[in-house]
């Protein structure tokens, strides 16, 4: 299978981000209070800060010190003390089998060198019957929305060029991108059982113009998922250790 050939890091998201809002929304319903957490690939822990009143323990990892360094200050800021934050590549996972009650893995799989082993990785120390809570990039967005390494455009996030064929795509982008049936196969071969899946609506952060945004939030992304595939800037997925 031909792969992205300049894979690059993403980048942490802000902590006032509407996206972070609209993943929980998707994620309490079927999240079981309590519990041990795994967040794989927490950045400056954004996304992870949401999920500490909810779960009974949690340890965040991640490959950039800065980022982390950033998260722990944010945890000493906010007093919480149920989290452990370590730098570990999700290649080699230092826990035992079975360690975690649920698993997040948001919008990293994308990033990674290995995504087969990172998979595996992540089914090993998941408990049985434990949830994997995994989003990423949805090919059919209109945008490419990590970019690309086009020639002659400086302007890297293209129009619809995350449509191209795989070979293509894979040449210039910067991380991979997958379709609904992929990432479903890909989660059913490394033995996940995948319980639902859902497209994400976009919360248009990106768009600098206040009014233009608050238009286009209201009028077309005013709800947190879609079952229009067009619609939808990320995959998310939900699935149980057989």
């Amino acid at each position: 299978m031909v792969d992205v050939k300049n894979i690059r890091l993403g980048a942490p998201i802000e902590y006032d981000y509407l996206g972070i809002k609209r993943r929980m929304d998707l994620i309490l319903p079927i999240v079981s209070i309590g519990g041990k957490h795994l967040d794989v690939g927490c950045g400056n822990g954004a996304q992870t800060l949401k999920f500490l009143k909810y779960v009974d323990s949690c340890v965040a990892i991640d490959v950039e010190e800065n980022r982390l360094n950033i998260f722990k200050q944010k945890l000493r800021e906010l007093g919480l003390n149920n989290c452990e934050v370590k730098q570990m590549d999700a290649t080699n996972l230092e826990f035992k089998d079975e360690t975690f009650d649920i698993i997040t893995h948001i919008e990293t799989l994308e990033h990674v060198p290995d995504q087969e082993k990172v998979l595996d990785e992540m089914y090993r120390v998941l408990k049985k019957d434990g949830l994997l809570i995994l989003s990423v990039p949805n090919k059919w967005w209109i945008f490419e929305t990590h970019g690309a390494t086009l020639p002659l455009l400086p302007w890297n996030r293209v129009p619809f060029f995350s449509w191209m064929p795989k070979k293509i795509h894979d040449e210039y982008a910067c991380a991979r991108i997958y379709t609904k049936k992929e990432i479903v196969n890909l989660l059913k071969s490394h033995k996940f059982n995948v319980v639902a899946t859902d497209y994400l609506m976009p919360p248009l952060d990106k768009v600098t113009n206040k009014n233009i945004r608050k238009f286009f939030r209201f009028i077309l992304f005013r709800l947190e998922k879609t079952s229009f595939r067009f619609f939808g800037v990320s995959i998310f997925t939900f699935s149980r250790k057989n």
